[in-house]
């Protein structure tokens, strides 16, 4: 059946970004609009001369207007999802092998903006970002059934972004059943994951890389793992041989889940936890004169919009600047940043500030970013948010 559809029409040379590859068009680059549902109903997006761009979603009350969902005029219903969840399957399976817990949808990364999926065996997580997949939900979740035949699914719609697309907030298991605790495992590493209330749909899938690069680090370190969340970094370093591990979150709940993933692991003599302020540990370290083999700092997105970036790289610098004194000769620093706002020149300039301010010199042993499963999109800067850099002190 042929869905209704608006129209969208773009003022003079604003679609040369879409064509491009870019999939979004803000509020003043639109012309004008008719038949068209304002609240994330489908419309076809037209240059200023009349030619198709593309077919899309359009809400009004945002400032990212419209996202474009496919370049054909196609029906968007439960076989469009399903050949796109096949190919995000496809893809990820030619560049990463069979991997049974993962992210299968990476929003814009996989042509699908607003749309996050992420799979823990056989069961999936799903994430509604914007009004127009919100109304596109059934059949997303046919289509995910018939691709993946879970045995439960999970909608995590409790993300900040909803609220500015009008929507409310919910968690709610829609098909199946889905338990409290997920067991999955990744490189040989058991984790214990909390699908309902756990960072992001549970578990940090982009590090996968970075993880797997750390670990091989470890043998014989002291190592201080900040903002340690579930142990994902921890874990992996004990189990690499490092000498001992004090993993440092201010969530008591994260704090144990780590404990049961270090007993899952064999690991829990290895690993200290300790619940803390990262900043202030991190200061009080430093004054003990304590050091350090290796630190990992993976903190939370200190960069949630433009407006908060010159706080953000002030905070970047403070900790990257007490970790590298706390290094001793030889050590390695694994630091992160997940702030798309945070340009990776951005973050390169934090570290040269703090490298210099710590009176130290690193050079780089190797640059990681998200993890295949969070594929960038050429056209699309925005779909690069992970940038990890892991410096030697020399």
């Amino acid at each position: 059946m042929e869905n209704p559809v608006g129209r969208l029409i773009l003022k003079p040379k604003e679609d040369r970004r879409l064509r491009a590859g870019h999939l979004w068009i803000f509020s003043n680059e639109i012309a004008e609009t008719s038949g068209a549902d304002d609240n994330g109903g489908l419309v076809d997006v037209f240059q200023a001369r009349g030619q198709f761009v593309g077919r899309g979603y359009y809400n009004r009350h945002t400032l990212i207007a419209a996202r474009i969902l496919t370049r054909h005029s196609e029906v968007i219903d439960t076989a469009f999802f399903i050949k796109r969840f096949r190919k995000a399957l496809a893809y990820r399976e030619s560049v990463m092998g069979q991997v049974r817990s993962g992210r299968l949808v990476y929003s814009e990364g996989d042509l699908l903006p607003g749309l996050i999926v992420d799979r823990y065996e056989d069961r999936l997580v799903v994430q509604l970002f914007t009004a127009g997949m919100e109304k596109l939900r059934e059949v997303i979740i046919e289509a995910l059934k018939e691709v993946l035949a879970p045995k439960g699914i999970l909608l995590r719609n409790d993300t900040s972004y909803r609220e500015l697309e009008g929507l409310s907030s919910s968690v709610e298991v829609i098909f199946g059943e889905v338990p409290s605790r997920v067991t999955i495992e990744e490189a040989g590493v058991r984790f214990m994951v909390d699908p309902f209330a756990g960072h992001k749909t549970g578990f940090y899938f982009d590090q996968r890389d970075t993880r797997a690069a750390a670990r091989g680090l470890a043998s014989g370190r002291r190592v201080l793992d900040c903002f340690c969340y579930s142990g994902g970094f921890a874990i992996n370093y004990a189990l690499g041989e490092a000498t001992s591990v004090l993993a440092v979150d201010e969530s008591e709940a994260a704090l144990s889940l780590l404990a049961e993933n270090a007993h899952l692991n064999g690991v829990e003599n290895i690993i200290t936890t300790e619940r803390a302020n990262c900043f202030e540990k991190l200061r009080n370290l430093a004054a003990e004169g304590e050091r350090f083999d290796l630190i990992t700092l993976d903190p939370p997105a200190f960069v949630k919009s433009k407006s908060k970036l010159k706080t953000a790289i002030a905070g970047y610098r403070e900790i990257n600047m007490t970790a590298m004194k706390l290094l001793s000769p030889g050590g390695i620093l694994v630091t992160c940043s997940c702030s798309m706002n945070l340009a990776d020149d951005a973050f390169q300039s934090v570290l040269r500030t703090a490298a210099r301010d710590a009176h130290r010199t690193f050079r780089v042993r190797r640059f990681l970013t998200q993890s295949a499963d969070h594929p960038i999109l050429q056209a699309m800067l925005e779909t690069q948010y992970l940038r990890c850099y892991i410096l030697e002190a020399l």
